[in-house]
Parts: structure tokens; C-alpha cells; sequence
């Protein structure tokens, strides 16, 4: 098992560990809907948190259209 290197949500809450009051240091918001009893998960944009979050998302966005160009050939 690999050690955490950030303080989970509950452990920062404790010892005064400065978070993101938008996310709590998980890196996504949830909003409500337009859609009713749905919600919109989203990478909070106040934050590191949400920007590595960001940024794994575009990542694997980007692959899969690369994917998905590369089998139309």
C-alpha cells in the first residue's frame, strides 16, 4: 500500500490543514442539474485539486479521440 502524500478530507478538517472550501480538497464540485434528481460532477476551478482533476480529464478525453481517429483508418 502506497503512503498518501496529501491529508484526506477528514484528516485536514481535523488538524486545521488549509482546504478548498468549494470541494474540500477532493478536486470536484457537485451542482444540481437542469435534469431533475441528477447532478453535474465538475472539477472545481478554485483549487489545485480541481485542476489536476482538469487535467486528468482532458487527458483521457484526448486519448480516446486519438483512439477513435486511429480505428476509422
Amino acid at each position: 500500500m502506497v503512503a498518501a502524500e496529501e491529508p484526506t478530507r477528514s484528516e485536514a478538517l481535523e488538524e486545521g490543514v488549509p482546504v478548498c472550501s468549494e470541494c474540500l480538497g477532493a478536486g470536484t464540485v457537485s451542482r444540481s442539474s437542469e435534469v431533475a434528481y441528477f447532478e453535474e460532477l465538475r472539477a472545481c476551478d478554485r483549487c489545485e485539486a480541481g485542476r489536476r482533476v482538469d487535467s486528468k480529464i482532458s487527458d483521457i478525453v484526448r486519448r480516446a479521440q486519438l483512439e477513435e481517429r486511429l480505428a476509422r483508418r
